[in-house]
């Protein structure tokens, strides 16, 4: 690496461009040595704007070819983790605009780069550096606020109109139902409850009222509230709404401890409250007193900046108010250039990132699930081998092939090229947002013969289940065969369809002489266990970790 850190930015005729005045402010230490964006007709402007030597309309010859130790992923939501990803396989530090992926198999493939890679991963959650929440995250640390346990965070910013402007939100934001943008609520609220992270969630939606100018419905419903359980047994609250007709005021906090609680402010005119119980009496909570108004127990923040202010903050915080988004592009760029120098560590690395992540991809599924409590993997526990290999099931040897039972309505039979939209809405709908049309014939050329099965609503046709018999060989198991992708719609949810399609890949397997049948699953998806074990597939202990886990889901079933 030269003196100054060369920087690359993807997406520089959008979000990228934002950074223009934070990487000014810290010239002596990153110049901007390349731009990319697919926007040819901006692009040379965007080039003299950032003052970068060279620009490409390629990504992966960016990263190749201009010279850069770092990027900046300013680019539309789907392509951050792939592009993430592809730097730090070359050793280039990453500054990621959030979220950190779209699906959870992404962000698990993004884990993956991190841990080979020797470069920086930072995701660049710049409310995180909001004065308030900074200066609130501060008092927390001090334990103003004693065992913080409550939270409130909201993200409500109308985006029909941007929707048709930056048309890639209209599919990652506001066409996928549930918490499709958590991180600007969750991020701070995370720093807050240190040490801590979300280990499950639910979702509900508040309906549907409004329409695009095409006049389709959105997919996302108006107001999506998420519940989170912290891992120290605390509740927070994140609503996410970008579609009701109101004026723009897009977060708001609330904070909740033992010896005190944060309230900000719903518009710019009004002030954010603090009360510290530190700073009163005892009996300051008394409602039956006729001499206390209690509004007087509220503070207002900005009272309290002198005392806790970070110096940090204070000492940069007027160039940080020029760089946008409340002096937080400037201090993601400021931390992000300390991180690579070594300095200090990355205040939003890639388990932090996924912490802020993760929920919102599980919302997700629990919205389609009519608000069914799911837990949230953590992304630790990818980065040890051991925890990577999925629970295995084998089908007994010699056991009988189970009954293919199908209730009145639905139709079994073999996948077929017209089923391809019907099939991938399905893929999604559970939550296999990874898949594309390439993938399934990906899959096609893995399967069996007339081994690719579907569960057709006769109705109206529509795929509403599906499971592939795939040749697939596992150590200890030659001449192996998969049962994969077990899927059925939420809506047709109960009514054993997961059974009747697994039941016909088992029968699939066994006419065409496999004798070692397998199955994959992970450890929170327990419907799928009980529905495979009621079907007769066995846990297969592959190891003593995986008995203990098998333990475990076993008594959750009780």
């Amino acid at each position: 690496m030269t003196a100054r850190i060369n920087l690359g930015i993807v997406g520089a005729c959008g979000r990228g461009a934002a950074f223009r005045v934070a990487c000014g402010a810290q010239a002596d230490r990153v110049a901007v040595r390349a731009v990319c964006d697919v926007n040819l007709d901006e692009l040379e402007s965007a080039r003299q704007r950032l003052g970068a030597e060279v620009a490409f309309a390629d990504y992966g010859q960016m990263l190749d070819e201009g010279g850069v130790d770092a990027v900046i992923v300013g680019t539309p939501m789907p392509f951050h983790a792939p592009q993430s990803i592809a730097a730090l396989n070359r050793g280039i530090h990453v500054l990621s605009e959030i979220p950190a992926g779209v699906n959870i198999q992404e962000c698990m493939d993004l884990v993956a780069a991190c841990r080979n890679s020797d470069a920086i991963y930072m995701m660049g959650e710049n409310l995180t550096y909001l004065r308030s929440n900074v200066l609130v995250r501060e008092m927390v640390r001090r334990g103003e606020f004693g065992e913080v346990y409550y939270a409130e965070g909201e993200y409500v910013h109308e985006l029909k109109q941007l929707n048709e402007q930056t048309r890639w939100r209209r599919k990652w934001q506001t066409g996928i139902d549930g918490v499709t943008y958590p991180t600007h609520s969750l991020g701070p609220i995370l720093q807050w409850f240190e040490g801590q992270r979300v280990i499950s969630v639910c979702c509900a939606g508040s309906g549907h009222h409004y329409l695009d100018p095409r006049g389709d419905d959105y997919e996302n419903q108006d107001s999506c509230v998420m519940l989170c359980k912290m891992s120290a047994g605390g509740l927070v609250k994140i609503r996410v709404d970008m579609l009701s007709d109101r004026p723009h005021n897009m977060t708001r906090y609330v904070l909740q401890g033992t010896r005190g609680a944060y309230d900000s402010h719903r518009r710019e005119k009004e002030s954010h409250l603090v009360f510290l119980r530190s700073r009163h009496s005892e009996d300051v909570l008394n409602t039956d007193s006729h001499e206390f108004d209690p509004d007087d127990a509220w503070e207002e923040l900005d009272v309290l900046e002198d005392e806790f202010l970070p110096d940090w903050y204070r000492d940069h915080q007027e160039i940080a108010l020029k760089a946008g988004h409340g002096g937080g592009d400037y201090f993601e760029i400021l931390d992000f250039i300390d991180a690579i120098e070594g300095k200090r560590p990355c205040p939003v690395g890639i388990h932090e990132a996924l912490d802020m992540t993760l929920p919102g991809l599980v919302s997700q599924q629990s919205i389609l699930q009519g608000g069914e409590w799911l837990p949230v993997p953590d992304s630790r526990t990818w980065v040890d081998p051991a925890y990577q290999v999925q629970l295995m099931m084998r089908w007994p040897a010699g056991c009988p092939a189970p009954h293919v039972d199908v209730l009145k309505g639905y139709r079994l039979r073999p996948y077929s090229e017209r089923d391809e939209c019907s099939y991938l809405a399905l893929m999604h709908a559970v939550g296999f947002t990874f898949f594309s049309v390439q993938l399934i014939h990906d899959l096609l050329e893995l399967a069996l013969p007339h081994g690719f099965f579907v569960v057709e609503h006769e109705p109206g046709g529509r795929v509403v289940a599906a499971a592939t018999a795939t040749h697939h060989p596992w150590p200890g198991l030659p001449h192996g065969g998969e049962v994969s992708f077990v899927a059925t719609l939420p809506d047709h949810q109960g009514r054993r369809l997961g059974s009747a399609v697994s039941a016909a890949v088992v029968r699939r397997f066994l006419d065409a002489g496999y004798e070692n049948i397998y199955l994959r699953t992970d450890d929170y998806r327990l419907p799928a266990i009980k529905l495979y074990l009621n079907l007769g597939f066995e846990p297969w202990l592959i190891d003593e970790g995986i008995s203990e886990r098998w333990s475990k889901a076993k008594q959750a079933l009780q």
